[in-house]
């Protein structure tokens, strides 16, 4: 009796927690990666309104929490000449960050997060 229930755990915690407790890992993340791409967008837009550059201080804040530039694509819309809004968008790719690749499960699922911020110059 005292054998069965150990072998019962243990293909427990083989089969079912161990991939649970992977994909909260690998899903905290990914909304991390959100989370700072929110925020590097926002220091992007302000820079924008302060008419200093877009790219370095997006590219500084990702850098500063630890996320590869490399993988960061910055986009902008809108003109600095005028009075419009500015958007700033990121897109980074989180496909190196995964512990587990997960090939059947996310086949159809994007491994890149994307944020946008919109500011105001005046």
């Amino acid at each position: 009796m005292r054998g069965s229930i150990s072998v019962e755990l243990a293909l427990l915690l083989t089969f079912v927690l161990l991939p649970v407790l992977v994909g909260i890992i690998d899903f905290g993340q990914l909304l991390h990666a959100q989370n700072v791409m929110t925020r590097a967008a926002r220091e992007g837009a302000i820079a924008a309104s302060r008419n200093m550059d877009i790219e370095d201080a997006v590219n500084r804040y990702v850098q500063n929490a630890g996320y590869e530039v490399s993988r960061t694509r910055i986009d902008t819309a809108g003109s600095r000449e005028s009075s419009e809004p500015v958007t700033v968008t990121i897109t980074y790719d989180t496909s190196a960050m995964v512990i587990i690749p997960w090939a059947d499960i996310d086949r159809n699922m994007s491994r890149v997060v994307t944020s946008a911020t919109t500011q105001q110059l005046y």
